[in-house]
């Protein structure tokens, strides 16, 4: 009989390795990585022609949407951008309508998401007031993790939580063995400063930048880690837009906290200058940081101290968008960048000699695989993991236009880049969803994925 699939002269990247070798694929795991042995019949054989082959993208950080506002973002097309863009897993963030924070709209959620993804899929579960409750449930039904606000309240949607609250939240996560992620800015601070800017009559871009100053993400990170500490809790702090944020937690790492960073690559390659040429295109909180900062990020990947990247992809209208240039305050904060993250990282960080294949593998595979307990079934090439895989071409450019991006929405602050390397095949547990850019996958073809335990596979943190 044979297996289904066997991909010949391939260089195969992990975190720690990259061995020459072929795959060996049946029933949608990855059999064998062999290394001269002589390889069984298969239904399919895919030359690599000596490419890199890595594991497919875990981008941790997804606002798909859909649900209540799918005219704006939908499942099925953005998880088409996913495909095209070499991301094989995604965690949807429960900043929905009807947001995720209980039971009942987490299983709504994910019927709605069975039926239309085309990649594989988990979602996270909401921490707002009055829901401590259903945060248990949640987990049982397997929410990869949770997401808590500090600043930036949606009023009657999702709320941020105080600190008696988040600490009451965290000692729920600890229980449950779970992880939750915060966005970390504080809101006093934040909506101070910004009603003074207005008052002021200020509506140019950098007055958003000048409403959330680095202190006051400092001052939320802190906070944020000595409650987490305190309730013995596993704490993400997602897009850390600055160096000083990413040096905090790897000091409390260092002291044996169970805290990880996630930064994206809109805070590498965007900055505080670009807010003339990009205005509302560049807003996204917290914000991206002055140019001289960026180096430092780039030392601190080196470092290791940047535990994993995000995406931070997020919707919202062009109209909405194009507010902004007349009154910054007017349009919504966030930036697509599902399909571009692998390329821009690829271009930029690997084709310049910023960082190797295998720390990008090690920030966007893997990393987030073991944070989340979803590793080694998600996030490594070994035999026993899921076929999910991207193969590699460095040497392709691409132009990143706007209009060509298979979202719904069709902006982009990286719109007119070009990048050299690009993903050219994208597999899902051994199926084919993305070929030479066209993507191939269909709807429901994505899957549910949970955590294989709750305490973190893979021992990260």
């Amino acid at each position: 009989m044979g297996v289904e699939t066997v991909i010949t002269n391939g260089r195969v990247v992990n975190a720690d390795s990259i061995v020459e070798a072929d795959l060996v694929i049946d029933k949608g795991k990855i059999a064998a990585v062999s290394t001269g042995q002589p390889l069984p019949p298969a239904k399919k054989v895919i030359d690599a022609k000596g490419a890199y082959i890595i594991p497919g993208v875990v981008d941790e950080h997804v606002h798909f949407q859909d649900m209540e506002r799918s005219a704006v973002a939908d499942f099925t097309e953005s998880s088409i951008a996913a495909a095209a863009g070499g991301v094989t897993t995604v965690m949807e963030m429960p900043l929905t309508v009807p947001p995720t924070t209980t039971l009942q709209t987490f299983e709504q959620k994910k019927a709605v998401a069975e039926k239309k993804f085309v990649v594989d899929f988990a979602l996270y579960g909401g921490a707002v007031p009055g829901n401590l409750e259903e945060l248990p449930k949640m987990v049982k039904a397997g929410a990869v993790g949770f997401k808590a606000m500090m600043a930036g309240s949606v009023p009657g949607l999702f709320e941020i939580l105080d600190d008696g609250l988040l600490l009451d939240a965290f000692r729920v996560i600890a229980e449950c063995r779970s992880v939750i992620t915060v966005h970390a800015e504080n809101e006093a601070i934040v909506n101070r400063l910004e009603a003074k800017l207005k008052a002021a009559g200020r509506k140019d871009t950098l007055a958003f930048f000048e409403s959330r100053p680095v202190f006051q993400e400092l001052e939320a990170i802190s906070r944020a880690a000595t409650l987490a500490g305190e309730a013995g809790c596993r704490l993400h702090v997602v897009h850390v837009s600055c160096p000083q944020g990413i040096d905090l937690i790897a000091g409390k790492k260092a002291e044996g906290q169970r805290i990880t960073a996630e930064s994206g690559p809109h805070y590498l390659f965007l900055c505080e200058e670009d807010a003339d040429r990009l205005g509302p295109y560049v807003k996204f909180a917290p914000p991206a940081r002055p140019r001289n900062e960026t180096a430092k990020f780039w030392r601190q990947i080196a470092d290791g101290k940047i535990d994993t990247l995000g995406s931070d992809h997020g919707a919202h209208e062009r109209e909405n968008k194009e507010k902004g240039w007349a009154d910054i305050w007017q349009a919504g904060n966030g930036a697509l960048g599902v399909e571009t993250m692998l390329p821009m990282m690829l271009s930029e960080g690997v084709g310049k000699g910023l960082l190797s294949l295998r720390q990008v593998v090690s920030l966007i595979c893997t990393n987030p695989a073991k944070i989340f307990g979803i590793y080694p079934q998600k996030g490594a090439l070994q035999a026993g993991s899921d076929a999910d895989l991207v193969i590699l071409d460095m040497n392709r450019k691409h132009t990143i236009r706007a209009g060509e991006l298979r979202t719904k929405q069709k902006h982009t602050p990286f719109d007119g880049v070009t990048v050299k390397g690009m993903p050219v095949l994208t597999m899902v547990r051994g199926e084919v969803v993305m070929e030479n850019g066209e993507v191939v996958g269909k709807p429901g073809q994505g899957r549910f994925v949970r955590p294989v335990e709750h305490a973190g596979n893979g021992k990260y943190m």
